[in-house]
């Protein structure tokens, strides 16, 4: 009869379904987003973007992404990017590994972040 309740007991920003953040965030851990934030996002840990979340924002810096709802930016950096089916993407990427799954919708420019010390040492 009840959906079992997700664990966010080690997620350090929770915005829930239905809750709309203005302004910019700092998160020194991890995210889950299922409502809507309107403003740049620097997320240290992994972001998890649901099927319903939505970022609007000029800047996102994140440790890793996965997202199955919408982002809208003009810059996204971050070390893992990936886009599940559901995903809508606007803006530009840039990352050292993209995960896309056939059915996300992607539109804008990918730059592959060089990790330059690897780089170095051939």
């Amino acid at each position: 009869m009840f959906g079992k309740r997700k664990d966010f007991s080690s997620t350090e920003l929770y915005v829930g379904k239905g809750t709309v953040i203005k302004g910019d965030l700092a998160v020194e851990g991890s995210g889950v987003v299922e409502g809507v934030i309107e403003g740049n996002l620097d997320v240290k840990g992994e972001l998890i973007v649901e099927k319903d979340g939505k970022i609007h924002s000029q800047e996102i810096k994140v440790g890793s992404l996965v997202c199955m709802g919408e982002i809208i930016t003009n810059i996204l950096i971050g070390d893992r990017v990936e886009f599940r089916n559901t995903a809508v993407f606007k803006g530009d990427l840039r990352c050292k590994i993209l995960v896309v799954e056939e059915g996300a919708k992607l539109e804008g420019s990918v730059s592959q972040l060089i990790d330059v010390q690897t780089q170095n040492k051939g």
